[in-house]
């Protein structure tokens, strides 16, 4: 060997030689044990003892979403067999339960002694923990939900904007749109008291409530062609909507970052199309819009953008919920554009003195990770639905029509049936399709008929 790699070499060497020392201490553990019989292949998974860790091993087993199905289909698919596929299943099952039941004889009802009670441990670990999980499943999701959420995290606005549309017969137009909008939070904010008078924001953490200052001035031009315009008034005295829009974004829940909040102001707070048309034609400037949003709005933690509501901003019956009015107000010049002016508020509300679209956010906390992506795409109900009641059904199929399965499960012993199972898999291992498939119908008649199974199951 070259010297330089003459270590190298050794440790290779050792390895050689340990894996064979191993694979010599496998082959006699074969010889002393002997070679399993074929029949042993075809046995179910996990059955072969009785202990409780193969009881636990195969319901889990059992449990998991179609890995017993897949693994049934597979065998009869490869295996050489009389029975059809709906046979097959029918002696998977039986021999699992046949199985679970002698689990159960031998390792609980073979050292519980007739009349002895139940012990606080069984209770306990039957009873009291699975009455905690049930509430657990019932209640998690209000808790995902709720504020109380444990993962939850702020979860303000990132960016604001308003748009005003008056629309008619002959279509849409923009008349005033802004994307400068100031994000002050509530901690910042030193007329608190003026904003909320009342205090029916104190119900809501400070650092989730935000005040959204937006410029009176429009960011765009008003660049509509007269011909344009003198048509859009023809229209006007037929029919006329005025819509408002909020559009706020924030930074989860994924896929809903952006959300909008629109309003159709009701016809009796319209400006007359009289009103709307001098200002078109130059001989006005503007035009007031009555009642155009809600001064507070809540973005909940699923992206929905609601006005706060009326029981937390009214105590009194006197005092209605804050919608707010303005003047829209065309500036003469070249180039022209619009300007939306707030006629409810003063300069001491912290937007400063001609305040534009203002108005007061409350955004929910949101979890964070996984939970808060898998919630995004749930609403509290979809998920009572997809999961609660899911687990619910699931529950109740367990627990429902008990009666029935009293002449298969309550057993005194089932050696005699397992043993018959344990035939019909050897004649299969053994190519007696026809032995097999006597073995089966056997087995079936003896389901059949309450007299054969109970005198198949007595104990010995």
């Amino acid at each position: 060997m070259d010297p330089l790699h003459r270590y190298s070499g050794r440790l290779a060497i050792r390895a050689i030689y340990f894996t064979k020392a191993i694979s010599l201490v496998l082959q006699a553990m074969q010889i002393h044990f002997g070679i399993p019989h074929k029949s042993t292949l075809y046995r179910q998974f996990l059955t072969s003892s009785v202990s409780r860790v193969y009881v636990l091993g195969f319901r889990l087993y059992r449990a998991i979403p179609f890995l017993y199905e897949l693994r049934c289909v597979l065998d009869w698919s490869c295996t050489t067999t009389s029975l059809t596929m709906y046979d097959w299943l029918k002696l998977e099952d039986i021999h699992a339960s046949l199985f679970l039941v002698k689990c159960d004889v031998v390792l609980n009802r073979a050292s519980h002694q007739q009349g002895q009670k139940q012990t606080k441990m069984t209770k306990f670990c039957g009873g009291i923990c699975l009455f905690f999980v049930l509430m657990c499943v019932i209640w998690t999701p209000m808790l995902m939900y709720s504020s109380g959420n444990p993962t939850n995290i702020a979860n303000p606005i990132k960016d604001a904007s308003v748009r005003i549309d008056i629309k008619t017969l002959s279509g849409r137009l923009t008349l005033f749109e802004t994307t400068l909008c100031e994000k002050i939070s509530w901690e910042r904010l030193e007329a608190r008291a003026s904003l909320d008078p009342l205090g029916y924001l104190s119900a809501y953490n400070g650092n989730d409530i935000q005040l959204i200052c937006c410029q009176s001035d429009a960011s765009r031009l008003w660049q509509v062609p007269p011909i344009v315009q003198a048509r859009f008034m023809k229209s006007l005295r037929w029919n006329m909507d005025i819509t408002f829009y909020w559009e706020f974004t924030r930074d989860r829940p994924k896929g809903k970052e952006v959300v909008k909040y629109e309003l159709t102001i009701q016809e009796q707070d319209l400006p007359t199309s009289y009103e709307v048309a001098r200002v078109f034609n130059g001989t006005s400037n503007s035009f007031p819009v009555f009642n155009i949003y809600p001064r507070y709005f809540r973005v909940t933690g699923s992206g929905d953008v609601r006005s706060l509501e009326q029981s937390i901003l009214t105590g009194i019956t006197s005092l209605k919920v804050e919608l707010v009015s303005g003047d829209l107000v065309l500036n003469r010049g070249d180039p022209e554009w619009w300007s939306f002016y707030d006629l409810d508020i003063s300069d001491s509300h912290g937007c400063g003195k001609f305040p534009g679209p203002m108005a007061i956010i409350v955004s929910e906390e949101t979890p964070q990770g996984i939970i808060g992506e898998t919630l995004s795409k749930f609403s509290i109900w979809g998920l009572y639905i997809t999961f609660v009641l899911a687990v619910g059904r699931f529950i109740r199929l367990q627990c429902s029509d008990l009666r029935m399965r009293i002449p298969f499960e309550n057993l005194p012993s089932c050696d005699r049936l397992m043993a018959i199972c344990e035939d019909i898999y050897a004649a299969r291992a053994e190519g007696e399709l026809e032995v097999e498939e006597i073995l089966y119908w056997t087995l079936v008649k003896i389901y059949r008929s309450p007299h054969m199974l109970l005198e198949y199951t007595q104990a010995e």
